[in-house]
């Protein structure tokens, strides 16, 4: 009798794991994203708007000035590769304190951060990047031509590792602390309120929500599919970037710097949520209306959508952009980016709108 024999398997592997979402409070964010700002040519886009901006810099010192410059060459990225300085700080952290704990750090370990935030770990192994941190010139060389992202800015970046590690570190605090002290500071003492309410108000979605839920209404509509790779996000709001999205990476984890919701933003009983203005703005225009009437009808690529609406690019961007604000409009991170319609949300916006409407006369009464 011939038997047929099962295979003798152990599996030690890992259980596959679901998605992760952590949120945390770091205000130091926005010190750093504003400076990050000053190097791009327009702010329009931004809630806060260019005279905004260009009031805030207005206020830093030459010398503040020259610290910035030294850090970073006026290239917005190599700010992107000092994020993980705030990132491995405590939930909460003031800017204060994230200040006094950046002066304590040792200098060649903010470098070697620097280096690993920069670089494509799948092309540079470890020890050429703690090379290149070291200041070694072959290594440094191969750091800043690793990967496409960077090209633009590898003379700039090269310059900065070509700095003696300590010169480095006194500059990056002089250019963070000045532009606290300064200009940032009363940014500060207005929204640390607003930030640490959008906090809490995330953290209570992770209990009843799931992962990617909270992560589609923190974000106004990124969608995280199924084999998109990521594993671990951490959402951290912001109130300077405001309407926008940034995405960074830190470590394994997708950190999704996003906008304060605008519940938030203000503690005024008596003015309407402005994410009902938003809406209500939103679908003013023509066009935005004919998008949702297109993704009604199912998914679409931007370029689908370029077509259907004969429009520039940019024009498409931005009308997009305002979906995404007022909530209606989400896109996926999948293999292929798609904008789909986030369904409901115009009958919730008629409910906000008419119970703030009505709460007036309830309020007319109680008081008279």
């Amino acid at each position: 009798m011939t038997t047929t024999s099962q295979p003798k398997i152990r599996d030690f592997t890992r259980p596959a794991q679901g998605l992760v979402v952590e949120v945390a409070s770091h205000p130091a964010t926005d010190l750093m994203l504003t400076l990050m700002a000053f190097s791009w040519e327009d702010l329009t886009d931004y809630d806060f708007g260019q005279d905004w901006f260009d009031e805030v810099s207005g206020r830093v010192s030459e010398t503040t000035w020259n610290a910035i410059e030294a850090t970073t060459r006026n290239q917005s990225k190599i700010w992107f590769g000092y994020f993980h300085l705030i990132a491995n700080g405590p939930e909460g952290e003031t800017i204060e304190d994230f200040l006094n704990r950046l002066s304590g750090t040792d200098a060649f370990e903010i470098r070697q951060g620097l280096v690993e935030q920069m670089i494509d770990r799948s092309v540079v192994d470890p020890d050429t990047a703690t090379a290149a941190a070291q200041g070694d010139e072959d290594s440094i060389s191969k750091v800043v031509t690793c990967c496409k992202d960077i090209a633009a800015i590898a003379d700039d970046l090269r310059a900065v590792l070509r700095r003696g590690v300590e010169e480095a570190k006194t500059d990056l605090v002089a250019a963070l602390r000045g532009f606290h002290e300064e200009a940032f500071h009363p940014v500060e003492a207005q929204y640390a309120g607003s930030i640490e309410r959008d906090a809490r108000a995330k953290k209570a979605m992770i209990a009843t929500m799931s992962p990617e839920r909270v992560v589609e209404e923190a974000t106004n509509g990124i969608s995280i599919e199924p084999g998109s790779g990521v594993r671990s996000v951490l959402l951290v709001p912001s109130v300077v970037m405001r309407p926008w999205v940034l995405i960074l990476e830190h470590a394994e984890t997708r950190v999704f710097v996003y906008p304060v919701a605008d519940e938030h933003m203000t503690p005024d009983c008596d003015a309407p949520s402005p994410w009902i203005v938003k809406t209500y703005k939103a679908l003013s225009d023509e066009k935005r209306i004919r998008v949702l009437r297109r993704l009604a009808a199912g998914p679409a690529s931007f370029q689908e959508l370029v077509e259907y609406l004969d429009a520039a690019k940019s024009t498409v961007h931005h009308h997009l952009r305002v979906l995404r604000s007022a909530r209606l409009v989400r896109v996926s991170l999948g293999a292929d980016k798609e904008y789909s319609l986030r369904t409901g949300v115009i009958g919730e916006a008629a409910k906000a709108l008419e119970e703030f409407v009505e709460a007036g006369a309830t309020r007319s009464k109680e008081t008279n």
